[in-house]
């Protein structure tokens, strides 16, 4: 079976940060917009022209987008569509403009998630098949597109490269690992650095606390602290978990699931995450990880890892084994070919199969 996957576009923009001032300019001229400012952002002649070029001297049996934010591109009517949602982008957008303290950036974000929204649930009518990350996600796309298949492919981790260590840390320390020029990544980076760390750190002022990730464009000495490391982006991030006494991922933004987390886990590290950063995978506090909102609770739980070994050596071993069962590359393998073949072997030319283009955006 041939199939595209389109994905250029995102690393991209990504490879090619733009101006801050620049982007406020253009956040700013889009308010009055019907497009959402994202579905702009995205959209390139250059790959347009590439996507035409292939479409026309390939038979494709199906066309696989990762994210809806790729359905700004004009495709073929006589090619069916998956749309593999790495998140509910809108849900990102919601959470942002809910969580943000600047005004400014609450009122794009709610206008951006507004804009969004309705053009994302559209993609899920007009797909012909959609993959989500969590069952939780299947309930929110068959709400508005009952008639569009979808399935649940996990996120994901290669088992055999991330393994468990048989040494143990040997002093109390922390993990935290994300892409910081993202915005969920550096509210959680503030929030462990400003409201959770200092509770730690009065109660074990030995302990240690890594950051880890690209930050491109950010400033991050605002974020450095007594006992901190900001190593920025890494070639390998497994020397620094298997170090590190416990992961933490106080994620309050964001949609989808979570690598790190996943990551985490499949190395058997005890993890400490908010509600949101484990949103998704079918882990039970006090089993798999330890859940908590709060700061103070936060830091209390940190603490309970440090203190109780036994516990943490359970932790893991329970997110190993749960890591082991339903989330290996083979498993989510499995489930996204079930859905291709299904939409590559039955697919009907109907009106709801006509091109999504940036001007019905």
């Amino acid at each position: 079976m041939a199939g595209l996957a389109v994905e250029m576009p995102v690393r991209a923009v990504a490879m090619s940060p733009v101006p801050p001032a620049v982007k406020r300019l253009r956040q700013a001229l889009t308010l009055a917009s019907p497009r959402a400012y994202c579905c702009r952002e995205i959209h390139s002649k250059t790959m347009q022209a590439a996507i035409d070029e292939l479409c026309r001297g390939t038979r494709f049996d199906l066309i696989q987008l990762e994210s809806s934010l790729l359905c700004a591109f004009r495709l073929p009517h006589h090619i069916p569509v998956i749309i593999d949602e790495h998140n509910i982008e809108y849900e990102v957008f919601q959470r942002l403009w809910e969580g943000e303290r600047s005004l400014a950036r609450r009122a794009f974000n709610r206008s951006e998630y507004a804009r969004f929204r309705r053009f994302e649930q559209r993609c899920w009518r007009r797909a012909d098949g959609c993959a989500v990350t969590s069952e939780r996600e299947v309930e929110t796309v068959r709400t508005c597109a009952p008639a569009t298949p979808v399935a649940v492919v996990p996120n994901a981790v290669d088992l055999q490269y991330f393994a468990p260590s048989p040494a143990r840390a040997a002093a109390p320390s922390l993990v935290f690992n994300g892409t910081l020029d993202y915005r969920p990544n550096l509210d959680a980076a503030r929030y462990l650095l400003e409201e959770i760390w200092p509770l730690v750190h009065r109660r074990h002022p030995e302990a240690t606390l890594t950051l880890i990730g690209r930050s491109s464009g950010v400033d991050l000495r605002p974020l450095r602290r007594p006992g901190v490391r900001l190593l920025g982006e890494v070639p390998d991030i497994r020397p620094h978990l298997r170090a590190a006494a416990a992961v933490v991922a106080p994620i309050r933004m964001g949609g989808g699931t979570r690598l790190k987390v996943l990551e985490a886990l499949a190395m058997a590290k005890p993890v400490i995450s908010t509600t949101i950063g484990c949103e998704g995978v079918a882990v039970r506090d006090g089993e798999h990880l330890l859940i908590a909102d709060e700061a103070a609770t936060f830091a209390a739980r940190i603490s309970t890892v440090f203190e109780n070994p036994n516990l943490a050596e359970a932790l893991g071993r329970a997110g190993r084994r749960l890591i082991e069962a339903g989330y290996s590359w083979e498993r989510a393998g499995e489930r996204l070919d079930s859905l291709l073949q299904a939409v590559a072997g039955s697919h009907p030319l109907t009106p709801s199969n006509a091109p999504f283009t940036l001007a019905e955006v």
